[in-house]
């Protein structure tokens, strides 16, 4: 038996068996556009803490901007997720200087803050957030003061130790 294949045909097979890699190649080099990262405390002590740092770092997280989706979900869908509560949370000041300006009123979509915590199968207790660095590139100008500005209180918002 002999196969007999066509230098078109050829091309084809291997122009669709790269596709996918390719494919895969460029979604590992686009960074992240949620941050993950595990919580040494557990569920309850991770939301605790994670307001408490806000509020040290001059953030405002009123009581009406926490969500429990848990709770919710099962509520409407009779599934039960697990846990998992968003916090929202907003720097005033910062929302402020960029919400006055016509070309940043669209960011109000993502606006305030909103940071998930949950936990997985493993039993472990996670925090995400958006991406914040990668918002401040995509945006630039003021965006990417505000990040650069925002970024060190973020990062002292998610420390667990």
């Amino acid at each position: 038996m002999r196969f007999i294949v066509s230098t078109p045909k050829l091309l084809l097979a291997l122009l669709l068996a790269l596709v996918p890699l390719l494919a895969g190649a460029q979604t590992a080099a686009m960074p992240q556009m949620l941050i993950e990262k595990s919580s040494p405390l557990d569920f309850e002590q991770t939301l605790a803490r994670l307001e408490a740092n806000a509020k040290a770092q001059g953030w405002k997280v009123p009581k009406k901007w926490k969500v429990n989706f848990q709770k919710n979900l099962k509520k409407v869908t009779g599934t039960d997720i697990g846990k998992n509560q968003v916090i929202k949370m907003c720097e005033p000041q910062a929302a402020a200087r960029l919400l006055i300006r016509d070309e940043y009123k669209q960011l109000a979509a993502m606006m305030p803050c909103t940071i998930a915590v949950y936990e997985k199968s493993d039993g472990k207790t996670y925090i995400s957030m958006m991406n914040l660095e990668v918002m401040g590139r995509m945006y630039g100008g003021e965006v990417q003061t505000m990040v650069d500005e925002l970024a060190p209180q973020m990062e002292a918002m998610l420390q667990m130790d």
